[in-house]
């Protein structure tokens, strides 16, 4: 009897990401050497090497496109926590790791159009960057983007942006021309880390020194929205045990996730509260706590539900996944 095709989609994709990952290792390693990167490697090959499966939604990163309503459903909730000089504008959002573009291709959708100039009641999106130090997923992110003319069309005018390259290049970049360039060409209003933080590689950079690179980029008021996973027993029950586990079990490849990696709550706050004080150091002096007047700290835990999506869990953040935010200080 002939084998089922889709009961054998698994083994072959894993075989796939196998080869994918062997071919591309020596091209991630000179990638990084042009980009400065708190990525590992290791783990930009991994992601590299799952860039043909990206936007199968049945794939490998399944569980990806169905976190995408939830993420909006929280940065809509921290916008509403904003100012009202900030409710009402047009932002300009940064996607920092935005891999094969799940995230970003959904925010590009609520920018505006020709047919409708509002800002979206959401997101209130006017214009998104997207970077990743990965070619091979900034590729296929282009790639897929081109395929709905309204998005396109978005690429076509500038208001959505592909860029392979760092937060920490973007930083640098910034920084030396700060007496060039004006606030709004350097800065944004939302910065998004979805599912990024756990993967800073600490030989290289550490956690705080990341977010740094990040908070500088934020203008003052602005929200660094991210989401992770805490390093608990129960979270290494769901995330390692049952979530990488073979199929028709696990949801995601084994070797997704690095356990010791992971982040609780109170860590991501401090490393919140260092990297804005950091963000704020002048070139004779160090910022202190003044830096953290203004802040505000977002977090809430979020479950996947086997056929019913991801859905948010107030104070759920200890179980595993969670979503966390950091409003800039106005000032």
């Amino acid at each position: 009897m002939a084998a089922n095709p889709s009961l054998l989609r698994p083994v072959t994709a894993t075989a796939r990401t196998l080869l994918h990952n062997s071919t591309k290792c020596s091209h991630v390693f000179q990638t990084l050497r042009h980009h400065s990167s708190s990525v590992s490697a290791d783990e930009l090959a991994h992601f590299s090497g799952l860039a043909s499966s990206w936007w199968d939604p049945m794939g490998p990163s399944r569980v990806l496109h169905l976190m995408n309503p939830t993420r909006h459903d929280f940065i809509a909730s921290c916008l509403a926590e904003s100012t009202p000089a900030t409710k009402n504008k047009g932002l300009r959002y940064l996607d920092v790791g935005c891999g094969g573009g799940i995230f970003a291709e959904s925010l590009a959708r609520t920018l505006p159009t020709p047919h409708n100039t509002d800002v979206h009641p959401r997101t209130k999106a006017a214009s998104i960057t997207a970077v990743d130090p990965s070619p091979s997923l900034i590729k296929i992110a282009r790639d897929h983007a081109r395929r709905d003319p309204e998005v396109f069309a978005h690429l076509q005018n500038g208001a959505f942006r592909y860029e392979n390259t760092t937060v920490e290049t973007l930083g640098n970049s910034t920084i030396s021309d700060t007496e060039h360039a004006s606030p709004p060409n350097r800065e944004f209003d939302v910065i998004t880390l979805f599912e990024v933080i756990e993967h800073v590689d600490p030989v290289t950079s550490s956690p705080s020194s990341f977010l740094t690179h990040c908070l500088r980029l934020l203008r003052p008021g602005g929200w660094l929205i991210g989401s992770t996973i805490a390093r608990t027993i129960p979270s290494f029950v769901v995330n390692k045990m049952v979530a990488e586990a073979p199929w028709p079990i696990g949801v995601v490849p084994w070797g997704t996730h690095e356990w010791s990696k992971f982040v609780n709550a109170d860590e991501l706050r401090g490393w919140a509260e260092e990297g804005l004080m950091r963000a704020a150091d002048g070139r004779a002096s160090r910022a202190g706590s003044e830096a953290l007047e203004g802040m505000k700290w977002k977090v809430g835990g979020v479950v996947y539900v086997p056929g019913c999506g991801w859905k948010m869990v107030q104070g759920g953040e200890d179980w595993g996944n969670y979503f966390w935010a950091v409003q800039r200080g106005d000032h």
